[in-house]
């Protein structure tokens, strides 16, 4: 079978051979991740930062993330970052977006694609594996973790740790933008006060919200967020502080009914502190 040719009478073989890889630049490309839990109470979100100890943004409050090395997928290196800097493990991750715009990185040339990683522990416990990371040793630039409550009020987004004594807050509009014949609303942030996230990751972190709260009633991503066994008021509070609005009790459990098992015992329920009955996700 004869090779094809292109306009230069080349074979693909040749075309290789003679390509300039220096004729196009090319941009380095990291990942970072939001990592997002729920407080042991389920009154708030979470959500895990780490601290930067090198340039750029030295001492400011980041998302976890570094640069995809050549022989590795970007979500391997989402899942290498994320177990040297925090530890953790074996949690749901999934892709956001590809974050491009120019100048993002004070660096160089830099694109980010973006993960969302779901919880179900952030307690101090869901960052034992800290030691083993080597925070200020092989961590890649990171000195510090935590758990910031994520607080989201109309016209506001703050991240709190009183223990570190650390505010963040930003100033959101909601802004109408056209695609083609639609419309659509997104968030712009603009920052209020001293403390700041690193790059853009207050962007990420919006895009990341959003797209969780599109999904979130649609699909099981909730059970990832919750225990192994759990009362169907604490799983409707789970509900309610991710979508931000309260849902009527039975066309609750009528959704999730499909998706959960009844164990036969009876546990305390975190919210309403009543003994109820026992639940599973008993998943495909």
């Amino acid at each position: 079978m004869a090779q094809k040719k292109d306009r230069n009478g080349l074979t693909e073989k040749e075309f290789l051979k003679n390509y300039k890889v220096g004729n196009y630049e090319r941009p380095s490309v990291t990942t970072d991740i939001l990592v997002l839990g729920v407080s042991p109470d389920l009154s708030t979100l979470r959500i895990l930062l780490v601290k930067r100890d090198e340039h750029p943004y030295i001492d400011t409050w980041a998302l976890p993330g570094g640069f995809v090395h050549k022989d590795e997928t970007a979500y391997q290196a989402a899942q290498r970052k994320l177990s040297q800097e925090t530890g953790l493990e074996g949690v749901y991750l999934d892709q956001i977006y590809t974050f491009t715009k120019p100048g993002r990185d004070p660096r160089t040339w830099v694109m980010t694609i973006a993960y969302l990683a779901l919880v179900s522990d952030t307690g101090y416990d869901a960052l034992r594996g800290l030691t083993c990371a080597g925070i200020g040793d092989n961590s890649g630039g990171v000195q510090d973790a935590a758990w910031f409550d994520l607080i989201i009020t109309p016209g506001e987004i703050k991240f709190i740790n009183a223990e570190r004594d650390v505010e963040i807050k930003y100033e959101i509009q909601n802004k109408r933008f056209k695609n083609g014949r639609t419309y659509y609303e997104n968030w712009v942030s603009s920052l209020e006060g001293d403390e700041e996230l690193a790059f853009d990751h207050i962007e990420i972190i919006i895009e990341s919200i959003l797209k969780l709260k599109a999904q979130f009633e649609h699909t099981d991503l909730a059970f990832n967020m919750m225990r192994d066994k759990f009362t169907l008021p604490d799983l409707q509070a789970l509900y309610e502080l991710v979508l931000g609005k309260k849902l009527y009790k039975t066309n609750f459990r009528a959704m999730v009914a499909p998706k959960i098992e009844a164990t036969g015992e009876k546990i305390k329920s975190i919210t309403s502190n009543k003994l109820s009955a026992e639940y599973y996700y008993k998943g495909e």
